[in-house]
């Protein structure tokens, strides 16, 4: 069955100023609803987080390769398009494929290793080692007791992103200085869903400058 095309506002020969974020989740949910958070009345850009239903790195980059026609996406007029997904049980060469075919395709990759709840932890305090879902998931319920995978957590979190994001970086210059591919199985712990919030952010401060 054909995709239902989203309304996208348009002048006559030309894209109006909002600006789309794209993002597709491997999670149904808990994802969707924090990542809808940042949509901001009058912020001229529209976050538009989607569930393609597959959770193997080749077919939610495959999704959302589908997404770049459908939402008519201008990556040189600021559009983004991400696909935000967990390492997790997935193998070295599915996401080192995945990342290769995304980069071919201008889609951005928000990889959390080894789970999204590592993200949200990162709000609460510096994660120095590796760390297994697991762990993360029972670590992130000592902070927020009723998280499950249905939880909207943005407004709980919305206050904490700058500390987040101090952390998340910090764990990247870390493995950056030990040689470590950050897209990779083997940036236990590391989250790049911090350079999504920036780009989301980046564009909405831009917009109400003009």
């Amino acid at each position: 069955m054909k995709e239902d095309r989203p309304y996208v506002l348009r002048k006559i020969g030309k894209r109006v100023t909002r600006k789309f974020v794209v993002i597709v989740c491997e999670g149904s949910k808990t994802e969707m609803q924090y990542f809808q958070g940042f949509n901001e009345r009058n912020s001229g850009v529209k976050v538009e987080p989607l569930h393609g239903k597959c959770t193997d790195a080749k077919n939610i980059v495959a999704f959302a390769e589908r997404q770049i026609e459908r939402y008519d996406l201008d990556f040189d007029d600021g559009d983004s398009l991400w696909c935000a997904f967990d390492v997790d049980q997935k193998g070295k060469q599915e996401v080192n494929d995945a990342v290769a075919h995304a980069s071919a395709k201008n889609i951005l990759i928000a990889l959390s290793n080894p789970c999204i709840e590592l993200w949200f932890l990162l709000h609460y305090k510096k994660i120095p080692s590796q760390i297994s879902r697991k762990d993360a998931y029972d670590e992130l319920k000592k902070f927020i007791r009723d998280y499950d995978k249905n939880s909207n957590v943005f407004p709980i979190l919305k206050d904490k992103i700058r500390a987040a994001m101090t952390h998340a970086e910090s764990l990247n210059q870390g493995h950056q200085r030990n040689g470590v591919l950050l897209l990779s199985v083997d940036s236990n712990p590391s989250t790049q869903v911090f350079k999504l919030v920036k780009n989301i952010r980046d564009l909405i401060k831009k917009n109400k400058k003009t």
